[in-house]
């Protein structure tokens, strides 16, 4: 059996575990804070810290190596963080060589939206499809793109980085994040809240919080049909802390989508929710040194 380190790199938090080539997390999780706005050697500092207790915690287990999932824009075959937003100090960073440096581990690095589609692909909600693509709905953007078990990068390791498409006023990710969402709450009159507290105010029956959802459930149809007409998936997988709302904007993603897409794939596609939930990002990452992947 094979075991890897999965490292859910973010602005925010890290999060570690350790990974079975059949897609399963062995023992706890670890998570720490990134403290990001610190300068870089704090930051692998605290990567560092996360594997080493993942490691410590599991200290019979032999390690094949350590996946990482990275905010992007990045250079995943040279492991080079690029511009991120979210990880001011380690821009121009080559972290696959650092990490390799301090654990004596072979290092994968991808953007964090491929590591998740590339773990629903293997073991989640697009387990046994050939073409998978998938969305993380969060802050931001992200998105995916898996073929027969590999992920598919392009010719310069930038493909799907579908937020920057231009869209009304903007782009897409202005429309279709957490953002979108307060905004269209904003402009029907409700005061300056997360996304979080309109879905649950949603939940709690108040009008322009629903349609706030109904609308970024609309955006999100218009990207899917954009994605569905370029690659013609089996099927779309959601993740990011708002795919727990799906429930509210559900009925107006598929209208928007089937109203934009061609006739035999509205009869097939299938757009579901994240299989692995919490974990996605920690499977996916590690999914990065698994034999398919390979």
């Amino acid at each position: 059996m094979k075991y890897v380190v999965g490292v859910d790199l973010g602005g925010t938090k890290i999060s570690c575990g350790v990974v079975s080539e059949r897609g399963d997390i062995v023992n706890e999780t670890i998570t720490i804070p990134t403290e990001a706005d610190k300068p870089r050697e704090y930051v692998i500092e605290n990567i560092r810290k996360c594997i080493e207790e993942v490691l410590n915690k599991n200290p019979e287990i032999p390690i094949s190596g350590i996946g990482i999932g990275s905010p992007a824009p990045l250079d995943s075959e040279k492991g080079v963080i690029l511009t991120p937003q979210n990880l001011p100090t380690l821009h121009g960073c080559n972290l696959k060589e650092e990490v390799e440096g301090i654990s004596s581990l072979l290092v994968r690095i991808d953007n964090d939206a491929n590591c998740f589609v590339l773990g629903e692909a293997l073991f989640g909600a697009g387990k046994g499809f050939s073409i998978v693509t998938g969305l993380t709905l969060g802050t931001g953007l992200g998105c995916g793109i898996v073929i027969d078990g590999r992920t598919f990068k392009g010719a310069t390791s930038t493909s799907a980085e579908i937020w920057k498409n231009p869209y009304l006023d903007g782009n897409f990710e202005d429309k279709v994040s957490g953002r979108g969402i307060e905004w269209a709450y904003r402009k029907r009159g409700g005061e300056g809240i997360s996304a979080k507290e309109i879905g649950k105010r949603a939940r709690e029956g108040e009008r322009i919080a629903i349609e706030a959802m109904e609308e970024f459930g609309y955006h999100l149809g218009i990207v899917i049909s954009f994605m569905v007409n370029l690659l013609d998936p089996h099927i779309v997988v959601l993740g990011g802390s708002i795919q727990k709302d799906f429930d509210l904007f559900k009925y107006s993603m598929i209208t928007a989508t089937n109203l934009n897409i061609n006739p035999v794939p509205q009869e097939h596609l299938m757009i579901k929710k994240s299989r692995l939930g919490d974990s996605a990002g920690i499977i996916g990452a590690a999914s990065l040194l698994f034999s398919i992947y390979e």
